[in-house]
């Protein structure tokens, strides 16, 4: 019984969402054969993808990158002869000149060129990093010697950085009493 119940569920849940692909199939299909668009507005997408694209790829290696006149090459042989194209002849100028998809087709390898316009993979050591404890600090103390103006909020910053250093500050009998406390309480066998 738990079982048939199950599959009902299930199946039910499995015809909603199948039409629901269905409807949008069809919406996409639709707006790719009865949308239309200008040439120039897809050439400007085109080149703005590859501006960003070949920005962040200089960033990654240091000014080497990919050059815009094979792009602007690109885009020339597939110049149509009216100024308006459907969606689909634009989606795939930008598919075959880019490489690029609005999402990735299914079964698409890591090895496979299609990729989305923002992939342009940044290794993980070679991503923008935050301000180390250690920057924060020095910025702390640079902010009252007047390095970069004086103002009220950085040197109370300062003043309160340097209280709590103070208070934190233990004397080595301190430390040797802390010791020998935690010891007597049963610590570590040392």
């Amino acid at each position: 019984r738990n079982l048939w119940d199950v599959t009902k569920v299930l199946e039910h849940r499995w015809e909603s969402h199948a039409i629901a692909a269905e409807r949008a199939n069809d919406a996409l299909a639709s707006m790719k054969n009865e949308m239309e668009v200008r040439w120039t507005d897809v050439e400007n997408f085109v080149e703005l993808i590859a501006r960003d694209r070949s920005r962040k790829e200089k960033k990654r290696l240091n000014g080497a990158s990919s050059d815009d006149w094979e792009i602007r090459g690109e885009l020339d042989k597939r110049t149509p002869e009216t100024s308006m194209i459907s969606w689909a002849s634009a989606l795939k100028v930008i598919r075959d000149v880019l490489g690029i998809y609005p999402h990735l087709p299914n079964g698409t390898s890591p090895g496979h060129k299609g990729q989305t316009e923002s992939s342009v993979h940044v290794p993980l050591m070679g991503r923008a990093k935050g301000t180390t404890y250690e920057e924060k600090v020095q910025s702390i103390l640079d902010a009252g010697s007047g390095a970069k103006g004086n103002n009220g909020k950085s040197t109370k910053r300062k003043v309160r950085y340097e209280e709590n250093v103070i208070k934190k500050r233990k004397t080595a009998a301190e430390d040797k009493e802390f010791y020998d406390e935690m010891l007597r309480q049963g610590g570590s066998s040392a």
